[in-house]
């Protein structure tokens, strides 16, 4: 079997795993000097082809980042990827002592990819996710080594199975051990952090999607994850606008004296002040709330959606006056706008942020409102495939 070469260049080094679904072979170019090892999967059981031919479909492949080629050859279907090149996930906890900082970036490379991944089946997901196939490059990045392993069992796993093992995934990286025991998990976990760890274990999480959410909404994801964060952006901004602002008449008034009190002419205007009117209690400022709609519920390349703002303040004699917008994909922001409304088109598929802050004639600023959009592929209709065939 060492010298077998799979259609004609892909030259088997080692057997890594074999059952009646699949082998998994290390293997390298053949013909060639090139050192470079590549993981080659050859899925043999029919019903399992049919699967993992649509899960590795041309529009699905690019969701995993190490697969090199995907084709059918003698009656099974092959998927073959890349190396990571760091250390494995075990090797690298047990040689390194990580900061929270570190922690917290692992977490995030792990959950914003596995919500790529999220498109293909289950038993993918979940087989990626073992700490088998996990590595670390740039000590702030998972990498995934796409050696699937199937088995009966996994391939009937649920959103529920892949909660309980991503837990297991976080605690192993926060407890800096691949094989935490519960008091290191208890005990190294952040308190505000090891609820969302909890319900990942008890396979509470029907999709990474919402995990992703509870962890970015935690104060520790804001602190430490720096200016990646749109949020922390949105609020930088308020802040200085804030400090920039013209003084109220209240306080233009005690300027006004403190300058004249320097100048000796206090006297002469304190006598003619009503003194009562600077012990009043100032008015409390309640901020504003942010609030928009969107006019489409589904939304795909190349669509326009309008995002109209039905932000109040509670205040009476209180207005909004100023708005920003900011949309992002990947936390990376895109577009931002002052207006009150806007139109914005989706031109490439992915998840998206839009969020809006507001603030109040007062300088206040509302926390920011966000929705998260999941801009779908535009497929041809059916209508639109009949005329390419005539057209043919």
């Amino acid at each position: 079997m060492d010298n077998r070469v799979i259609a004609g260049r892909y030259e088997i080094i080692d057997t890594l795993f074999s059952n009646e679904i699949q082998d998994v072979y290390s293997a390298k170019k053949a013909g060639t000097e090139d050192s470079k090892h590549y993981i080659v999967n050859e899925f043999k059981d029919t019903d399992t082809i049919y699967s993992m031919k649509d899960n590795f479909s041309k529009e699905k492949c690019r969701y995993i980042r190490n697969i090199v080629e995907t084709f059918y050859e003698d009656f099974c279907f092959y998927v073959v990827c890349n190396i990571c090149s760091g250390p494995t996930m075990e090797t690298y906890l047990s040689n390194n002592n990580l900061r929270l900082t570190e922690k917290m970036y692992l977490t995030e490379s792990l959950l914003t990819q596995l919500i790529e991944i999220e498109i293909l089946s289950p038993f993918i997901v979940y087989s990626l996710c073992d700490t088998d196939n996990l590595a670390v490059t740039g000590n702030r990045k998972v990498c995934f080594n796409c050696s699937f392993r199937l088995t009966t069992d996994i391939m009937s796993v649920t959103g529920s199975d892949i909660s309980k093992r991503v837990g297991e995934i976080i605690c192993a990286i926060f407890s800096n051990t691949a094989s935490p025991d519960y008091n290191s998990i208890k005990n190294n976990m952040p308190p505000a952090l090891l609820p969302i760890a909890q319900n990942c274990l008890e396979g509470k999480y029907e999709t990474i999607e919402k995990l992703y959410s509870d962890f970015k909404s935690l104060l520790l994801y804001s602190v430490f994850m720096g200016g990646g964060s749109v949020d922390t952006q949105i609020r930088k901004n308020f802040q200085k606008a804030k400090v920039k602002r013209r003084l109220t008449p209240l306080r233009r008034l005690a300027a006004l004296i403190i300058i004249l009190l320097l100048a000796g002419g206090v006297w002469t205007v304190v006598k003619d002040l009503e003194l009562p009117s600077l012990n009043r209690t100032a008015v409390q400022n309640t901020i504003p709330t942010a609030h928009f709609t969107a006019d489409k519920g589904q939304v795909f390349e190349g669509d326009t959606v309008i995002f109209t703002s039905d932000s109040y303040d509670n205040d009476a004699d209180d207005s909004i006056t100023s708005y920003l917008w900011v949309i992002s994909r990947e936390d990376i922001p895109l577009f931002s706008s002052k207006d009150q409304n806007i139109s914005y088109v989706f031109a490439v598929t992915g998840e998206y942020g839009v969020h809006l802050v507001v603030t109040d004639s007062q300088g206040g600023a509302s926390e920011p409102y966000k929705t998260y959009i999941s801009v779908l592929p535009r497929s041809i209709a059916p209508d639109d495939e009949e005329d390419i065939e005539n057209d043919k």
